[in-house]
């Protein structure tokens, strides 16, 4: 212990002397937010006395270095060492090696320097960290274009940026920004009438990226907690620098549309749904994850549970994707005749057949289509070990018990996993691995993950592939999932999905793909269920589910052509 506390102290002196070298430079300071290079020159001796940045930089210069600003105690300098250094150990650790260090590392540093670090790295809200972020995030511009209103509304938040950022609550932000704008014209950097005229002012907020923000909770909650997986694996307890860089595969646009898709559908069906919940996830044709809902609160501010990913619940005929397969890869054509008679498990339980039709033979392309549950047991009899291999080789990892249940799926899966799956056949039969990176950079800007497909991972054979496509466009032309049939421009591209129901109705889904919508085409799945897995009132595949999908279809097609 007493080692760590003195590698660490001496850490501080380190980077403190070597940034010293810069002879406080920002503008060449390693891993700073660019546009902080305009508050840099406010802070400074800037040669436009009367600019409106450099007064409130100097405004915030003054109650930050003079102790007036601080959180739970601390001074700026301390916070400054907390984001950087420090912020991994416990409370009364952190503040033993802020009181031992922090006047040293000031000193070093020079106080501009200490403010300059601060703002590059503080939390203002709405996941946005450093001063130029946060500019872009609120007001849809970098830090350099800031005008007094939007800066004082910046500097307003830093106290409690979850609460007093403009998204968050704009009245508040606008008082905060009032105080910041009097304080300023007490210190004698703008006049009382300046402060006056700039609190009367509109500010211009990024109206479209707060959708943005409060659409993707869940999807930010996931890429955070695998990052720190990945950082925990690759460096353990002791991570270079605070300063990662990541580029996620979420695509705004279609999560937006997405949220559009998801809200109008359920108001539409709000008293047949009631409470229930709902999750949808897209990929593109390598398992980029573009779009992401796990719940009703889309913002993830009450609601943390992720049901596209850690929800697992009983896909119905959605399963029958893998039976159908495995029928496929023994022999059978989708002319094959099946029997669809009457049929029992083997404690006597009749199976039956959503339409009430029992027919002595149908072809294997119809019964997938109509769903026909005795036709999917009858193919799953003496084959249960082949259909959960096929499922796992698709991507399922899910447990499965390789019985007679497989036919109606009675295995619990996650969403991400079967539209994986999906997105399998979609793409012509290479594995899909669902993802939310496409990059992470280091503190030093060197990229240390990177996805790349792999291209030789082909998990089912092409003609097959094509031919499963074949039948899972007829149950959108033909069976039960017509209600997501998309319009003849789209659906003339290639389409097409599988419903499932479970008993009682607990669980609806929809999953399916279409063909060049957004590029190469997307593949998307949409669960809608009770979280106590009670019944809804009629709620099947082929109802809710499938127009989420149809909608959300349409939507990513119109803005993303």
């Amino acid at each position: 212990m007493l080692f760590r506390t003195a590698r660490n102290i001496g850490r501080l002196f380190v980077i403190g002397r070597t940034l010293a070298r810069y002879n406080a430079l920002p503008e060449t300071l390693p891993q700073t937010a660019p546009g902080f290079a305009l508050f840099w020159r406010w802070v400074g001796n800037a040669k436009e006395p009367g600019r409106v940045g450099q007064r409130l930089a100097r405004a915030l210069a003054v109650a930050v270095t003079s102790g007036r600003f601080s959180q739970g105690g601390s001074t700026l300098t301390q916070q400054t060492m907390k984001l950087i250094f420090l912020n991994r150990y416990n409370r009364w650790s952190r503040k033993a090696y802020e009181l031992y260090s922090a006047s040293d590392f000031e000193e070093q540093l020079g106080k501009k320097n200490v403010l300059y670090l601060y703002l590059n790295r503080a939390y203002f809200g709405f996941g946005a960290y450093g001063v130029d972020a946060a500019a872009r995030v609120f007001f849809g511009k970098p830090a350099g274009k800031l005008s007094l209103k939007e800066s004082a509304m910046l500097v307003g938040a830093l106290p409690a940026p979850s609460r007093l950022n403009p998204f968050a609550d704009l009245e508040k932000a606008e008082a905060k920004a009032a105080l910041v704008l009097d304080a300023m014209a007490d210190a004698g950097f703008i006049t009382e009438r300046t402060a006056e005229q700039t609190k009367r002012q509109r500010p211009m907020l990024a109206a479209a990226n707060k959708a943005a923000v409060l659409s993707t909770g869940h999807f930010r909650e996931t890429a955070k907690a695998r990052f720190d997986r990945f950082a925990a694996d690759r460096y353990g307890g002791d991570l270079p620098g605070p300063t990662f860089t990541a580029r996620t595969t979420l695509d705004r646009d279609l999560q937006a549309a997405a949220l559009r898709s998801v809200e109008t559908t359920l108001k539409r069906h709000a008293k047949s749904l009631g409470d229930a919940e709902v999750a949808l996830v897209a990929l593109d044709g390598d398992g980029a994850i573009l779009a992401m809902i796990g719940g009703r609160d889309a913002a993830a501010r009450r609601d943390h549970f992720n049901r596209a990913l850690q929800a697992r619940r009983q896909p119905g005929s959605a399963f029958k994707l893998f039976v159908f397969l495995a029928a496929l890869e023994r022999g059978l054509t989708p002319a094959s005749p099946v029997d669809g008679s009457r049929m029992e498990f083997t404690d006597g339980r009749a199976i039956r057949n959503f339409d009430n039709r029992y027919p002595s033979s149908v072809t294997l392309a119809d019964a997938f289509a109509h769903s026909t549950n005795t036709a999917s047991a009858r193919l799953t009899r003496g084959h249960a070990e082949e259909i959960a291999a096929a499922a796992r080789r698709l991507g399922v990892e899910s447990p499965l018990e390789p019985d007679l249940g497989l036919a109606l799926g009675v295995s619990e899966v996650s969403l991400l996993e079967i539209t994986q799956a999906y997105a399998v056949v979609a793409n012509g039969g290479s594995k899909v691995s669902g993802h939310l990176f496409q990059r992470i950079g280091d503190p030093v800007g060197r990229t240390i993950y990177s996805y790349t497909p792999s291209k030789a991972d082909r998990v089912i054979d092409p003609q097959t592939a094509a031919t499963l496509k074949s039948m899972l466009s007829s149950v959108m032309r033909d069976g039960t999932g017509k209600t997501a049939r998309l319009p003849a421009a789209l659906a003339k591209r290639g389409a097409g999905g599988k419903t499932g129901t479970t008993n009682d109705y607990r669980d609806a889904w929809f999953i399916g793909f279409a063909d060049g919508v957004a590029g190469r085409g997307l593949t998307v799945g949409v669960w809608v269920g009770n979280d106590g897995n009670t019944p809804m009132k009629g709620v099947t595949g082929g109802s809710v589910p499938a127009e989420i999908w149809r909608r959300f279809m349409v939507e990513a097609a119109r803005v993303k052509g």
